[in-house]
């Protein structure tokens, strides 16, 4: 171990997974292994649930912006 490195000497050296193997960036895309599962996708009655709640929430937030807007306009008009 030098002074200037805080890494051993065998330790500065990539070795690849496979012999013969170079390790890149892409290498497990290159060599057939998939990309790593994602998050459960939601099925069923709490998809329904989840998506009737946005809407819900989307037309309260519309409602309170025209609403909002109409007492507005009200209060500026004689």
């Amino acid at each position: 171990m030098s002074i200037t490195s805080l890494t051993t000497p065998d330790q500065t050296i990539a070795h690849p997974d496979r012999p013969g193997h170079t390790t890149g960036g892409r290498h497990s895309e290159r060599m057939g292994k998939g990309p790593a599962t994602g998050p459960e996708k939601m099925r069923g009655l709490r998809l329904i649930a989840v998506w009737v709640g946005l809407t819900v929430g989307s037309w309260a937030v519309l409602g309170g912006a025209g609403y909002g807007l109409y007492a507005l306009v009200g209060s500026l008009l004689p």
